[in-house]
């Protein structure tokens, strides 16, 4: 038995954030119910798709399981559904502008009227009250604002990270703050309100970096000032690509240079501690540039890991979803999109010996399911009808 099997899902969300909270609830057993706009569906469902897909990318990635009905949340038989689904959910997610649902008479506050034990969460850019809850937010517009974009000195040009990164993780705090809440419920019999914004949560991911910045009062990136600091961190040039070693400790020194064959370095007083070799840096990573540079980058992680130097070739994303620990750990899953085309998705990033997580089926169509669970919610066919016509559904 999955952890959530038996725990329902009314899932309010769009785009990327929300839908990334809701997919790992599926993966863990969760019956999410999607709801969509009629003949529109989730904002992502038709962007960015590739030639010859139904779907875009985005909309596939935090999609698949999910039962899709479709409901015009703006009509009377619309929010009377959403009502009758929040009576019967255990938890609602939505990611909509704060207090839009509200307005609707469908906030969390008159969900949880209906249902005291359901668990409410709402994903925004900065929170659900103060000066900025009204201002729109994207990924490249919080990793803006918090200065993860930042990424050395004021003559570099901000870079942003790859693949949605804030969106996911935002999910994904999501997701955690849900998890904690239906421990609680169970403990406590009450439903709770979580108030998820992205701002938080990038703060959370850059979160060492930035303690040491409050203890350090620097101005740079977090990120770069770790480079910045330790000579055998960061990147290096190989004979046929990048290498980016990790040596911050007093072993990892010593394996790097017994792998390099540089006994001269371990022996050199410049470099014998961790303070000398930051007062020698620049010698000491020009001297390392030279002697990584005539080896292949694989051949040298391989050399280096084993023995004990934590080192890795910087690889695209296509060389990382082609190792084979990526299959071998079940993080990819195979699924299809709704007309049939072969689907590969993003597992939960966690392995369990016994029910740990896994797709419960493909890609949804716009409102394939929406007969079913308004059936399963006392609706009979002549309503269902009536709700059509209405433009309800």
């Amino acid at each position: 038995m999955k952890a959530l099997e038996g725990i329902r899902v009314l899932d309010l969300t769009h785009a990327l954030a929300g839908p990334f909270c809701t997919y790992h609830l599926g993966l863990l057993g969760a019956d999410v119910v999607k709801v969509e706009r009629p003949g529109v569906g989730d904002d992502f469902r038709a962007f960015v798709r590739e030639p010859g897909w139904s779907v875009g990318s985005a909309f596939a990635a935090v999609n698949a399981g999910k039962r899709s009905i479709t409901v015009d949340l703006k009509t009377a038989g619309g929010k009377e559904l959403i009502r009758r689904l929040a009576a019967v959910s255990d938890v609602m997610v939505e990611n909509q502008r704060p207090g839009a649902l509200a307005e609707m008479g469908l906030g969390h506050e008159d969900l949880r009227a209906l249902n005291p034990a359901l668990i409410t969460c709402t994903v925004s850019g900065f929170g659900q009250g103060g000066e900025m809850a009204d201002w729109p937010a994207y990924d490249h517009t919080i990793q803006a604002i918090s200065g993860m974009a930042w990424t050395g000195d004021a003559s570099d040009v901000p870079s942003q990270g790859r693949g949605f990164s804030i969106d996911c993780f935002s999910g994904y705090v999501a997701h955690s703050a849900i998890l904690s809440a239906l421990v609680r419920r169970a403990r406590t019999g009450q439903g709770q309100h979580l108030d998820v914004a992205m701002l938080d949560a990038t703060a959370l991911l850059m979160g060492v970096g930035l303690v040491r910045q409050m203890i350090s009062g620097d101005r740079i990136s977090a990120t770069q000032a770790v480079v910045q600091d330790r000579p055998t961190v960061g990147p290096f040039r190989t004979r046929d690509g990048w290498l980016w070693l990790s040596g911050n400790f007093q072993n990892h020194w010593a394996a790097l240079c017994r792998v390099l064959q540089a006994d001269d370095l371990l022996a050199d007083p410049r470099f014998q501690t961790p303070t000398a070799r930051l007062e020698h840096k620049e010698a000491l990573r020009a001297e390392l540039s030279q002697r990584i540079a005539p080896h292949d980058a694989a051949d040298l992680e391989v050399a280096l890991m084993e023995s004990g130097a934590p080192a890795a070739k910087v690889r695209t994303t296509r060389e990382m979803l082609e190792m084979p620990v990526m299959r071998e750990r079940g993080m990819l899953q195979d699924s299809q999109t709704p007309d049939g085309m072969p689907l590969t998705l993003m597992n939960a990033g966690f392995v369990a010996d016994a029910d740990g997580p896994s797709l419960g089926g493909r890609l949804p169509g716009l409102g394939e399911h929406t007969e079913q669970v308004l059936g399963e919610l006392g609706y009979a066919p002549q309503d269902i009808q009536d709700l059509r016509a209405a433009g309800a559904i």
